[in-house]
């Protein structure tokens, strides 16, 4: 539109040169006459200066724009990787905590089971309690006086008095002895002892391996026989799954490994009696 309008005005421009050159001989020609300048075109078909300028601002503009448009492209793939890893994050937090759910949801069965047993051997003792018939005093039988001699009575002999052997001090074997430089062995790291729950505090494993020597002691007496109980587990630091250490009703005990290293601390829950503990690492 601007190449046509530049044209049209050239030609105006020539028109009105040749009226002037075609003016009466009578009249004296101007003196000087300014000629316009031609425009100096190739072919006809060169742009004006304004039209390549333009050509050039829109070029950069579109060049800005597509500069723009790719930096906004990378920013949404950027935010997009971010949420992807906070997906990736709560889907880790849902699957621990299903898992954490799990074991506490057996470890209330087998609370709930031992129980029951608890409660079904306390029935059975209430039952043969009520059922024993109580024991007659013995009467003792009426003799004669004894005739009198001159002879001394022998004195009564005292029955042997019968005493129960004292508990031991620990039911817990003693700490082996370490193993030749180079080579690996039991290491004890602490023991603890008990009647009612406990948490130990944090101590660390340096081993791959692990363990734990432990003992539960019903209170003494028949009637306790059986029902004290005793649940050990590990917790790793920062961390709410456990690792089942024991699970025992009754007297007894037993040691169980676990798998290091890393830094632990147990918690006992425990009734009826006694109990007594010791961790050793095996480095």
């Amino acid at each position: 539109m601007r190449i046509l309008l530049l044209v049209a005005l050239l030609f105006v421009a020539r028109l009105c040169f040749a009226q002037t050159n075609a003016a009466p001989s009578g009249l004296a020609a101007p003196a000087s006459a300014p000629v316009p300048p031609k425009p100096a075109t190739a072919g006809g078909n060169a742009k004006p200066a304004s039209s390549i300028k333009a050509s050039h601002a829109t070029a950069a503009q579109l060049q800005t724009a597509l500069d723009q448009l790719t930096q906004t492209n990378r920013d949404l793939l950027d935010l997009l990787k971010k949420q992807q890893a906070v997906l990736e994050d709560i889907q880790f937090d849902r699957r621990q905590q299903s898992r954490h759910i799990e074991s506490l949801e057996e470890r209330l069965t087998e609370a709930q089971m031992q129980n029951a047993q608890l409660q079904s051997k306390v029935a059975n003792l209430e039952a043969d309690a009520a059922v024993r018939p109580a024991v007659p005093l013995a009467v003792a039988p009426v003799t004669a006086p004894a005739a009198s001699t001159n002879l001394p009575s022998a004195p009564p002999v005292p029955a042997p008095v019968v005493e129960a052997p004292p508990p031991p001090s620990t039911y817990l074997p003693p700490p082996e002895s370490e193993g030749a430089p180079g080579t690996k062995s039991w290491h004890r790291l602490f023991t603890l002892k008990g009647e009612e729950s406990k948490q130990s505090d944090l101590f660390p494993v340096q081993g791959r391996t692990w363990r734990v020597l432990w003992h539960n002691q019903d209170k003494p007496g028949k009637t306790y026989q059986g029902t004290s109980g005793l649940f050990i587990n590990a917790f790793p630091k920062d961390d709410t799954i456990p690792q089942k250490v024991c699970s025992k009703v009754g007297s007894g005990g037993d040691s169980t490994e676990l798998d290091g290293p890393g830094n632990y601390y147990l918690k006992i829950e425990a009734s009826g009696g006694s109990w007594e503990l010791a961790v050793e690492d095996f480095r």
